[in-house]
C-alpha cells in the first residue's frame, strides 16, 4: 500500500514566505543550474534504484528511506547554494514527493531517481521548473495592484484576482491530490505580495476557502467565486493603506 512521504517541516515549500521565494529578490542563472546542481556534495553520490526483483514493497521502502534521505540531501545542498525559494524543486503533481505541487519534472525517489544522469538531470529540471513557476506568479500578481487603489476598486480587483489565480493553478495541477495546498499558498503570497501581513494573510485565505475546495474535485466557477467575494469582502480595512516597497 502507497503511503505519503513524510516531509520534514525545514524542508516543506508551503512554509515558505512570499519575500523567501520572490524571484525580484532572488538571482538565478538557468543557464548555469545544470553545472551547479553537477557539482553539489549529492551529486557524486547519486543513488541506484533497486531493480524491483524483490517485488514492489521493496522499491517503496527504498524510497521512503535512501531514497527520501537523499532527496532530503540534495534540497539541503541547493538551499546553500541558491536559498530556501528553492525548495519547492520537489513540490510534483499529485501524490508525488511533495504532492499536489506545480512541477511536473520531478516525481518522487521510486520513479525519479534511475541513472545519476537522468535523476541529475530531473533534478535540475525541476528546479528551473519551480523558478519559471515563481517568475509567472511574480508577472500575474503584478497584474491586479491592490495599493493605492479605492477600497471599491481593491475589492473588483481582488476578486478577478482570486478567480484568475485559482484558476491557473487547478490548469496547472489538473486539481489532483491536495491542489489545494498550493492555490491556499498562492493566494497567501499575493496578499503578502501586497502588503497584507503573512499570517493575517493566511488566516483570510483559509476562512475564505472554507474547505471547499478538495483532491480530484475541480472547483465549480460559481465556488470560485465565492470563495473571492469572501476574500475580496475582507480586503478593504488590511490592503491599501500603506504603499509596496
Amino acid at each position: 500500500m502507497w503511503h505519503a512521504p513524510v516531509v520534514v517541516y525545514e524542508l516543506a515549500p508551503w512554509v515558505l514566505s512570499w519575500d523567501e521565494v520572490d524571484p525580484r529578490l532572488h538571482p538565478f542563472d538557468a543557464g548555469s543550474a545544470p553545472r551547479v546542481v553537477a557539482g553539489l556534495g549529492p551529486a557524486s553520490n547519486v543513488l541506484v534504484r533497486p531493480s524491483g526483483a524483490g517485488g514492489y514493497s521493496e522499491v517503496i521502502a527504498w524510497a521512503h528511506e535512501a531514497g527520501r534521505a537523499w532527496t532530503e540531501a540534495m534540497t539541503r545542498a541547493l538551499v546553500a547554494r541558491y536559498g530556501r525559494w528553492v525548495l519547492g524543486w520537489r513540490w510534483a503533481h499529485d501524490e508525488g514527493d511533495i504532492g499536489g505541487g506545480p512541477v511536473g519534472s520531478w516525481c518522487c525517489p521510486s520513479h525519479s531517481i534511475t541513472t545519476p544522469e537522468e535523476t541529475l538531470g530531473r533534478v535540475t529540471a525541476a528546479l528551473i521548473e519551480w523558478r519559471e513557476w515563481l517568475e509567472d506568479l511574480a508577472e500575474r500578481f503584478d497584474r491586479f495592484p491592490l495599493d493605492a487603489l479605492p477600497a471599491e476598486d481593491r475589492h473588483l480587483t481582488w476578486q478577478r484576482a482570486t478567480v484568475h489565480l485559482v484558476t491557473h493553478v487547478v490548469d496547472r495541477t489538473t486539481a489532483g491530490d491536495a491542489w489545494y495546498s498550493l492555490c491556499e499558498q498562492v493566494l497567501t503570497w499575493f496578499l503578502t505580495r501586497w502588503d497584507v501581513p503573512p499570517e493575517k494573510a493566511r488566516g483570510l485565505v483559509k476562512e475564505a476557502i472554507g474547505g471547499q475546495f478538495g483532491s480530484w474535485v475541480e472547483p465549480a466557477l460559481t465556488v470560485v467565486e465565492e470563495v473571492a467575494e469572501r476574500l475580496a469582502a475582507s480586503l478593504p480595512d488590511t490592503v491599501g493603506d500603506a504603499p509596496h516597497a
